[in-house]
């Protein structure tokens, strides 16, 4: 019988995508997979044989809400974002708990994002394996500070800055996961400075689903925490653009570019759409835009879509404008593309920062400055700035040939069946 994996992934799309992917991956290695998530994608792995399990409420509906809305327009505060968490994140856990509660099975190994430690709680219920599988970096370094803060503490100050903010997160929902753990699952609490700590302490492995070719692998992080690469979910079997589309990106009208902001969706859309419309006139570009075609027009100059897998979109384009969050980071960069990033909040600024160091990209537009002038100023820069755009093209073809989803399943694999021989030793390669 094959050995049961299950993924525990509670985030956005940018977190469930890659997810799927890795999930596909394993499968295709002959280990049964389960992937828990948000209803709202349960349609990404339909007909992949993976099988999925819904749980609600889900992040991208709390960012809807009239404070998710306010945290949006706050800019890039992390003190915003910690009081968000506390006021909406916070109470709607208790129902996301009892949920994946039940939607887990037996299995023999758990994945799950950072904002779904509780996985862990149900891989020590079940004496297995648990492996965290990260969008960003979570284990302290000393060599620049935990996400939220924008300039280094020094050595000492930044492996502290990584402390204090998981006690930041720990503490809002500390009470009610111990209360779960004791009431669903007869555990123990977790002890007050939570289960960070011990679960670096351990010997399992951790996955960081990016690139060391954008984010150096930290000298002093240790050799189970493994930077594989991006996990890019490729379109289903027989998928095919709508024709408007298709004929929209081949057609030889100038420069295009993709505009989407993911689930950073601002109650007013119109106006952003407007925004953006007018930034592409400006910019002298043609646009694919993410949003409603039922409530956004699509013309000669721009076309509204509801979703297009990036890997068949940016490939045909020249350079992407987005929120920064780092599976379409990992999306953009991979296909060679000049980008530009208008962070909203949490991950989103580090991002942004990378992809401007790298210079792969002009200097981030937070969104909560965005008009349509600094935009077009913006994509007319990754249009045609030559050496920018020659970075983003030899980046792109260094993230084409890694194997991230391959490096990943070779760490579990190596986890749950040893003879398979060890993985490659934690890549140190050197950010150019």
């Amino acid at each position: 019988m094959s050995q049961r994996i299950s993924i525990v992934s509670l985030g956005l799309r940018g977190d469930t995508q890659p997810h799927a992917a890795l999930g596909m991956g394993l499968q295709q290695r002959g280990f049964d997979v389960h992937l828990v998530g948000s209803s709202r994608y349960a349609h990404i792995l339909s007909g992949t044989g993976v099988e999925f399990s819904s749980v609600d409420p889900d992040i991208e509906s709390l960012l809807a809400s009239v404070d998710g809305q306010r945290l949006l327009a706050s800019g890039q505060s992390a003190v915003s974002f910690a009081r968000w968490i506390r006021r909406v994140v916070g109470p709607a856990v208790d129902q996301a708990l009892e949920e994946t509660a039940a939607a887990v099975q037996e299995s023999d190994c758990f994945i799950y994002s950072p904002f779904a430690l509780p996985a862990a709680s149900f891989a020590e219920r079940m004496g297995v394996p648990s492996v965290m599988a990260s969008f960003v970096p979570a284990h302290p370094t000393r060599e620049f500070p935990a996400l939220g803060l924008r300039r280094s503490l020094g050595a000492v100050g930044n492996r502290i800055s990584f402390q204090a903010t998981e006690q930041v997160f720990w503490q809002v929902f500390r009470k009610r996961v111990n209360a779960w753990r004791g009431k669903s699952l007869g555990l123990a609490p977790w002890p007050f400075a939570g289960p960070f700590k011990e679960t670096r302490r351990s010997a399992q492995p951790s996955l960081y689903c990016f690139s060391p070719s954008v984010v150096q692998v930290p000298r002093d992080w240790p050799n189970s925490a493994h930077v594989t690469g991006y996990w890019q979910l490729d379109p289903p079997a027989g998928w095919e653009p709508a024709q408007q589309l298709a004929n929209f990106v081949d057609a030889d009208a100038g420069p295009i570019v993709y505009v989407g902001f993911g689930s950073m969706v601002p109650r007013d859309s119109e106006q952003r759409y407007r925004l953006v419309r007018s930034a592409l006139k400006k910019s002298g570009a043609r646009g694919v835009y993410l949003g409603d075609p039922q409530q956004l027009e699509s013309d000669d100059h721009i076309q509204v879509v509801p979703y297009v897998p990036h890997t068949w979109l940016f490939p045909r384009i020249t350079a992407a404008v987005h929120h920064g969050g780092a599976s379409t980071v990992g999306a953009s960069l991979t296909a060679g593309l000049p980008t530009v990033t208008c962070p909203h909040f949490f991950d989103q600024p580090f991002w942004g920062a990378r992809v401007h160091a790298l210079g792969a990209g002009p200097r981030p537009v937070p969104a909560s400055q965005l008009t349509a002038d600094n935009l077009s100023d913006a994509m007319s820069t990754a249009i045609s700035d030559g050496p920018m755009r020659r970075a983003a093209a030899d980046l792109g073809q260094r993230l084409s040939g890694e194997s991230g989803i391959d490096r990943a399943c070779d760490v579990i694999e190596c986890l749950l069946q040893p003879g398979t021989g060890a993985p490659a030793s934690l890549s140190r390669t050197t950010v150019e």
